[in-house]
């Protein structure tokens, strides 16, 4: 018998548009939590997630900045796992625990390279979560073989490997409190918050950072050094007489010179995301 789909992934972009040259919106997939098609709702043990990707980077790049965004069926359960890269998971909508943190929308949860955390369980009406990777060659990371039949590991194509160093002290555990836990950290979104995912004096660090302007605020135009994407969660904003709303993203390639942005009647909220710190 063929194992159920546990995440449907689009093969397809819902729309992109070039601005400039090396300058793009990038508009995700309607839908909100549920799905374009109420996908996360489909009848499956274990639950079907819905995602997509905003990559930044290049096949002949050292490595590449993933920026997945996840919606998650009700309580859907994923284990204690880990990555071997700097992640940052932001809820975007709805409710979702970690561990024993019950993040509501805005919260930011900060993990360090190869640090087992959770398990991540969605609220009762599900979530969206945007599950940032600082270099996706190192995100698989991997779950401990004791989880190797969980219902919402069939199906996919997961990394099973026994703990190593500091994530020992979860053997015999299902759950890791992130208070006090070393390598991890809450935080939340709110206006000028900046987080650096690495060592803040490597100059090639990812950045994650929450911009807010005020109505019809400007930004002038500039080149940004390497790869960076701002994801619209509140109001709007217009470049090149194009309207950016909730869900769109301003995708820019390195070298590339942003157009003037204006902000809408209501001001905008970009969660903005750069390669390197090269990007700002």
């Amino acid at each position: 018998m063929v194992s159920p789909v546990r995440s449907i992934v689009p093969k397809e972009h819902f729309h992109v548009q070039q601005l400039a040259p090396g300058v793009m919106l990038r508009r995700l997939h309607p839908g909100g939590m549920i799905g374009p098609n109420a996908e996360t709702r489909n009848d499956i043990p274990g639950g079907q997630t819905w995602s997509e990707a905003v990559m930044l980077g290049t096949p002949e790049d050292d490595f590449i900045m993933c920026i997945p965004e996840i919606r998650m069926p009700p309580n859907q359960l994923y284990p204690l796992h880990w990555h071997d890269c700097w992640t940052a998971v932001a809820l975007i909508e709805g409710k979702c625990t970690i561990g024993d943190w019950h993040m509501t929308t805005g919260d930011v949860f900060i993990s360090a390279p190869s640090i087992e955390y959770g398990p991540l369980q969605a609220g009762p009406a599900g979530c969206r979560v945007l599950e940032i990777f600082a270099d996706l060659a190192l995100s698989p990371g991997g779950y401990s073989p004791e989880y190797r039949d969980h219902p919402t590991m069939q199906g996919g194509n997961h990394v099973f490997k026994p703990r190593e160093g500091i994530n020992q002290r979860n053997e015999g555990h299902s759950t890791l409190p992130v208070d006090g836990a070393s390598g991890m950290w809450k935080t939340r979104l709110e206006p000028g918050w900046h987080w650096d995912l690495g060592d803040p004096d490597d100059p090639d660090r990812s950045i994650v950072k929450d911009m807010r302007l005020k109505p019809e605020e400007a930004v002038e135009p500039r080149t940004r050094d390497d790869w960076y994407a701002g994801l619209v969660l509140h109001g709007s904003m217009e470049i090149e007489g194009v309207t950016f709303e909730r869900d769109d993203v301003l995708v820019v390639e390195r070298g590339a010179r942003v157009p003037r942005i204006i902000s809408g009647p209501n001001g905008v909220q970009v969660l903005e995301h750069f390669r390197t710190s090269r990007a700002l």
